[in-house]
C-alpha cells in the first residue's frame, strides 16, 4: 500500500514535485537549468552503475549547471534503463560492420569472451549516440519549462504590482 497525503498523492509524486519546484525556484537562467538536465540525462542513460546521481551532482558543479536539474534528469532516467539500453544495442548494430553486430548467431557460435567484447563495443557506441540525443532533447525541454515558469512568474509579479499601484492611487 502506498503512503498518501490528504490529497491522495503518492510519496514519489511529492518527491518529484519538490525537486521540480526546487529547480525552478532557484532563479537560475533557463540555459543553466537546461544544461543541468542534459548532463543528468546523459549520465543517467550512460552505464555509470550506481554512481550516476553522485557523478551528476559533481559534474554539474564543475560545469556550472543546475545541480537539482542534473539530479532530476539522472533519477528520471533510472526506470528507463532497460529501454534505453535496448535502443542503444539497436543503434549500435546500425552503426557497426556486420561482423561486429550483436545477433543470436554471434552468441551461439562464439566464445563468451568474444561475444562480450563485441557486444560491449557495439553497446557503448550506440549508448553514446542515444545518450547525446536524449540529452539534447532534455536540454530543450528543461529550457522551455524554465523559461515558461519564469515568464509566468514575471507576469504574476507585474500583475500584482499593477494592482498595488491602482489601489494606492484610488486611495488618494
Amino acid at each position: 500500500m502506498r503512503a498518501q497525503n490528504s490529497r491522495g498523492r503518492s510519496r514519489l509524486y511529492r518527491i518529484y514535485r519538490y525537486a521540480y519546484l526546487k529547480t525552478v525556484r532557484q532563479n537560475h537562467a533557463p540555459e543553466r537549468i537546461g544544461r543541468g538536465a542534459a548532463l543528468g540525462i546523459f549520465i543517467g542513460v550512460f552505464p555509470t552503475l550506481w554512481f550516476g546521481p553522485v557523478l551528476s551532482l559533481v559534474s554539474a558543479g564543475l560545469v556550472g549547471a543546475n545541480r537539482a536539474a542534473a539530479l532530476v534528469g539522472n533519477v528520471v532516467c533510472g526506470p528507463l534503463t532497460p529501454v534505453t539500453w535496448t535502443i542503444s544495442v539497436i543503434v549500435g548494430n546500425w552503426m557497426v560492420a556486420p561482423e561486429w553486430r550483436v545477433a543470436r548467431e554471434l552468441i551461439e557460435q562464439r566464445s563468451v569472451q568474444e561475444v562480450a567484447s563485441r557486444a560491449l563495443g557495439t553497446f557503448l557506441l550506440g549508448n553514446v549516440v542515444v545518450s547525446l540525443a536524449l540529452a539534447v532533447a532534455g536540454y530543450a525541454m528543461a529550457w522551455w519549462l524554465a523559461e515558461r515558469h519564469q515568464r509566468a512568474k514575471l507576469a504574476r509579479t507585474q500583475s500584482r504590482s499593477g494592482q498595488q499601484r491602482a489601489a494606492l492611487t484610488s486611495d488618494l
